[in-house]
């Protein structure tokens, strides 16, 4: 305990000295790495805001938003309002009936939000095609990715979240705590019988990119993002412009998905046989063009038989490809 308490006051260090309070565009370690390691991929715009957090709100406020009091002690509000969407995205488990959206992409088609689609045919990525698409606005983690000997000593297990909840002021019961406890269920998940691809949960850039190269077996690989505004984009219908394979020919890729968390923790996979494309598109009612990443799983035979993809696509495991775009800050790792 006297190591984790260790690690939150340096963290918090850290963070206020200058993680939360960047001036200026200096390089960070965590940058430095990347760039070592892998020298022919950039470091992708979402993944450099996640590393230096965004200033336009003063470290107390931001901090308090992912529950840590800026005097110590619980919070007096819960926080639980429809429009915080801090702990809000996907379920990109596919052994998982369904999927619940946590924000920075297109919802789940529902009754109130017809328009929003996030699973598609494959033959809807194509030069013509018309998608309905609302692309929220992106809620990354208020801590951004942290140090990873920082983010190393801080216990990540269910069984140390009460003290975790803690330790950071996130009241027990809470909305927080309960995505909190969610995304370690998800990390800690045993992967289905037979599965062989890669499954893990990265807390910080180091692990992220070590393990991504692990899983591809050579460092010789790129990291593929949606070029998406922060800020979101209005419910419309997009036209697709221009379609690019990211890889020509078979191949399978690594994907990671950001998950609720105070800092940011992400939760990667192996796709199996895919196809991924970047895809132009431009909205019917304006916002410029922008670029999504989608990834088509060509073999979901494996698949719970009660994924909601399955429920919108009518098709079942095995049958016709499923796919769906990657949100902002999420990525998708293919060898070059």
């Amino acid at each position: 305990m006297a190591r984790f308490a260790s690690a939150v006051l340096l963290a918090a260090a850290l963070l206020m000295a200058g993680r939360l309070t960047h001036a200026g565009p200096s390089t960070t370690a965590e940058e430095v790495f990347w760039r070592a390691l892998l020298p022919g991929s950039a470091v992708p715009d979402a993944v450099l805001q996640l590393l230096r957090p965004a200033t336009t709100t003063s470290p107390t406020k931001r901090l308090s938003s992912q529950g840590v009091p800026a005097s110590g002690g619980a919070r007096e509000d819960d926080d639980d309002d429809d429009d915080d969407h801090s702990f809000k995205g996907y379920e990109f488990s596919y052994d998982a009936p369904s999927a619940t959206t946590r924000g920075g992409g297109a919802a789940t088609p529902t009754p109130t939000a017809p328009t929003a689609a996030v699973f598609f045919h494959e033959e809807a990525v194509r030069v013509g095609e018309r998608l309905p698409l609302h692309f929220r606005a992106a809620a990354p983690a208020a801590l951004g990715l942290l140090p990873r000997g920082v983010a190393d000593s801080i216990p990540f297990t269910t069984a140390a979240l009460p003290a975790v909840l803690a330790l950071l002021g996130v009241p027990p019961g809470s909305s927080r705590a309960a995505a909190m406890a969610e995304t370690l269920r998800t990390c800690e998940r045993a992967p289905p019988a037979g599965e062989t691809e890669a499954r893990f949960c990265a807390t910080s850039l180091e692990a992220l990119v070590e393990r991504a190269v692990a899983a591809l077996g050579t460092r010789d690989v790129r990291a593929v993002t949606s070029a998406l505004p922060r800020a979101g984009l209005p419910p419309q219908l997009y036209a697709v412009r221009a379609v690019r394979r990211v890889v020509v020919g078979g191949a399978s890729f690594v994907a990671c998905h950001d998950e609720a968390y105070p800092y940011t923790v992400y939760f990667c996979h192996g796709t199996g046989p895919a196809r991924a494309y970047l895809v132009e598109m431009e909205g019917a009612r304006g916002g410029g063009a922008v670029t999504v990443a989608f990834i088509c799983h060509t073999d979901t035979s494996r698949w719970n038989p009660e994924h909601v993809s399955f429920k919108l696509l009518g098709t079942k495991p095995g049958g016709a490809p499923v796919c769906h775009l990657m949100p902002y800050g999420h990525i998708i790792w293919a060898k070059n």
